[in-house]
């Protein structure tokens, strides 16, 4: 990832916390989250006596309780009835109109790092990426402080406040005023009491005199969601999502019920932007980083058989005229390896890049051959996230250094990429960039247990436990 400086249209500066109001924000994180884990705990422990005791499943809550709005294969959403007997309207952060509790529950088709490494969001241009990319909603904003961040034991930890404002989405847009909203969020993952390792994240609406509401037609909207996401023995992840809105419409509405549905199943497409991050981590060090395909993960996937296949050009570039010609946007060239592709042999992905003005967000397309992407899914989220933070901190040291009045909180553009620490072989064997390239150009002329005794080869060579 690449940082930037501050948004040119955030209203409020950046914000110098009292004690009373971190200790407030703290305070408000955990009663959410506790909220949060007690709603996880009820759904968990109501059984199915169809399943040997197992939880119900996620279409199948109970109906003496909640609605069932929406359901798919793996998610359902739900309302809280309003004659519910368990309906708690003790909400936090002050007097809601109208409450009403959903929930959104299911299954994940991933790890809990990939989850949480597509849904962190340490700094608001990944606030504008996720927004962007699961929801398709622009937004413009700025991280206004930063209560806690990412570290080497908790790499996808963040808890700060944050100002954001976007357009409702059409057709509220033609019935509804420009939102704006300031919120403390916390990301995390924590093993729980019974040795559970649960992923969470928490956003409630927050009231700080140094952001008073603007003036109109802006108005000043209300958030409040938790989640909680568990790694299953089956290898998936388990959601539930507890969001409260106020319901100033009927809830029912075909309309009203469509929009919340496709916001909750952003949660659910985090992996898809987990692999979008680790893209344009890769394309961002792929001048420094030091490549390690998964040989055993080439084999038991059984996908990627070969780089090139009959159709690919035979004509290989030199090193010399890749750096002069190749394109981003040129699909017959892998972005990553500059390695010349057919149609068949590319995988096409979009990435979202800041404008020249860094307020928007634009897409760009590349091509990347598949055992470049197969590298790239096989990036641990972990250490990304832990490089990205590395890169936020050496850019404000820089800051600071040029004496510049400016907050790496604030999001828009993106900066220079730093070196990875993902380049030493005393704890990441790897191999280089040229072997890389030398292994992946030839395979069209060897079969895949040659490259992965190839692989295993030069593995064998850099890493010094071998």
């Amino acid at each position: 990832m690449r940082f930037s400086g501050p948004s040119k249209s955030a209203p409020f500066a950046p914000l110098h916390l009292t004690k009373k109001q971190q200790q407030e924000c703290q305070d408000l994180t955990l009663q959410l989250l506790d909220r949060t884990l007690r709603g996880y705990d009820e759904r968990s422990e109501c059984v199915d006596s169809s399943d040997a005791g197992a939880p119900r499943h996620h279409s199948n809550l109970d109906r003496s309780r909640w609605k069932q709005l929406k359901t798919q294969t793996n998610a359902s959403l739900y309302a809280e009835k309003a004659n519910s007997p368990w309906r708690d309207l003790n909400l936090p952060g002050g007097s809601w109109e109208n409450p009403c509790a959903l929930v959104a529950v299911g299954t994940i088709d991933d790890s809990l790092d990939e989850v949480m490494f597509g849904l962190e969001t340490p700094d608001f241009p990944t606030v504008q990426l996720r927004s962007e990319t699961l929801l398709n909603h622009p937004l413009e904003g700025a991280v206004l402080a930063q209560l806690a961040g990412p570290t080497e034991a908790n790499p996808f930890q963040f808890m700060g406040v944050t100002w954001m404002a976007g357009e409702r989405r059409w057709p509220f847009k033609l019935v509804a005023h420009r939102r704006d909203f300031v919120v403390v969020s916390a990301t995390g993952v924590m093993t729980r009491t019974n040795g559970e390792l649960v992923g969470y994240e928490v956003l409630q609406s927050i009231d700080l005199p140094q952001c008073p509401p603007l003036a109109k037609p802006t108005v000043r909207g209300k958030l409040l969601y938790g989640a909680i996401y568990r790694q299953r023995d089956d290898g998936d992840v388990d959601v539930f999502v507890q969001m409260y809105i106020e319901a100033h419409c009927h809830l029912f509405d075909r309309l009203v019920v469509a929009d919340i549905w496709e916001s909750a199943l952003g949660f659910w497409n985090a992996p898809s932007l987990s692999e979008a991050k680790k893209l344009q981590w890769c394309m961002d060090n792929k001048s420094v980083l030091r490549w390690q395909p998964t040989a055993t993960s080439v084999e038991d996937s059984g996908i990627i058989k070969a780089k090139h296949c009959e159709n690919c050009p035979g004509k290989r570039r030199s090193s010399t005229s890749r750096r002069r010609s190749t394109h981003l946007s040129d699909h017959g060239t892998c972005a990553l390896c500059a390695a010349q592709i057919c149609s068949s042999c590319r995988v096409k992905r979009t990435l979202k890049i800041p404008d020249e003005n860094g307020a928007k967000l634009l897409d760009l397309r590349i091509a990347v051959c598949r055992v470049c992407m197969m590298f790239v899914q096989h990036q641990e989220p972990a250490e990304i996230a832990l490089d990205n933070q590395t890169q936020r901190e050496a850019q404000l040291k820089n800051s600071k250094r040029k004496g510049a009045e400016k907050s790496p909180a604030f999001g828009g553009v993106r900066g220079l990429a730093m070196f990875s620490r993902l380049g030493t072989n005393q704890r990441y064997p790897s191999i280089s960039v040229s072997d890389l390239v030398r292994m992946i150009n030839s395979l069209s002329d060897i079969g895949v247990n040659q490259m992965l005794r190839a692989s295993q080869t030069v593995r064998r060579k850099t890493d010094p436990l071998h």
